[in-house]
């Protein structure tokens, strides 16, 4: 116990001591932390973006004009035998003209156009939805395959399911980038641990060499830099973490405005001990690895 407290002391003492590299270490922990959290709310983001997206992937099936009603309600009963759909909603092509027309009311020109025509200009269609996105392309690899498809106009789930794909491989491309980032600053962050805890070896050689001269052990000569590493890391996450809550508190109305189930203070509400244990034990990792490798590449102990 005397040991320990002489340790603990030892390292408190060493913080204190060095002003400017504990504060040159808790604003690199700072940041390092804030990029890591913007790495975590950023795949966040992405997938609630593609959640969202598919969630609202409209899989509608518009027929030709000269299609008999009898067949279009015979692909509604096979449809609505599909696994996971919950729906099979039949839009007649008068029911289809009114809704436009509400729809439109406040342009004039798509107005003063429709009163002009003689003829409905639009179709009888079906709107298929389900539990999961994924039965769309079940469903659109059977209608290609069926002698329906010579009934079917125009079906608009492949044009939705390329821009969706295309949003996919965007945000997939992104995460990409943002690992990359991630590990570049994680790196020099390391190196810049490395400098700061060598500096602080440097200034303390000669306490380090009275603890050699009195027999001091190896570990109670390095556990006070470790000591050390755990407190700045703790006081720069902590700040960090605090900034962040503060910043996501006075703009919580305004993520949903962009995607609607993007809720940054729920996510790390639900997941508040994982994602601070993954990144406060990465900041620690990377702090304490970069500190042993400075104590054994030059301190011979």
């Amino acid at each position: 116990m005397s040991k320990l407290k002489k340790i603990l002391k030892y390292g408190y003492d060493l913080f204190w001591q060095e002003k400017i590299i504990s504060l040159i270490n808790i604003g690199t922990t700072i940041l390092v932390a804030l990029f890591l959290w913007f790495g975590f709310l950023s795949f966040y983001f992405f997938n609630q973006m593609i959640a969202y997206l598919q969630e609202r992937l409209d899989f509608s099936i518009y027929f030709r004009s000269n299609i008999n009603r009898e067949e279009i309600l015979k692909l509604q009963k096979i449809l609505q035998n599909f696994p996971g759909v919950k729906e099979v909603e039949f839009v007649p092509q008068e029911v289809a003209l009114k809704k436009f027309q509400q729809e439109a009311r406040a342009n004039p020109v798509i107005t003063r156009a429709l009163k002009e025509l003689q003829t409905n200009p639009l179709v009888d269609y079906l709107i298929v939805r389900t539990d999961n996105s994924e039965i769309y392309p079940q469903i659109a690899d059977y209608i290609e395959k069926s002698t329906y498809r010579a009934y079917i106009d125009y079906i608009s789930y492949f044009e939705n399911q390329k821009v969706i794909k295309k949003i996919i491989s965007i945000s997939n491309q992104t995460k990409f980038l943002i690992s990359i980032l991630l590990i570049v600053i994680l790196i020099f962050s390391a190196l810049i641990i490395f400098n700061t805890i060598l500096a602080s070896i440097y200034s303390q050689r000669e306490e380090i060499e009275v603890l050699r001269i009195i027999g001091a052990g190896n570990w109670f000569i390095r556990v006070p830099f470790f000591i050390y590493i755990l407190i700045f890391s703790f006081l720069g996450y902590i700040i960090a973490l605090g900034t962040l809550i503060l910043f996501l508190m006075k703009t919580e109305d305004f993520w949903p405005t962009i995607v609607s189930n993007f809720q940054p203070s729920i996510f790390i509400a639900d997941n508040f001990f994982v994602l601070n244990g993954i990144a406060f034990g990465l900041i620690l990792l990377i702090n304490f690895v970069s500190a042993f490798i400075a104590m054994e590449k030059y301190i011979k102990i």
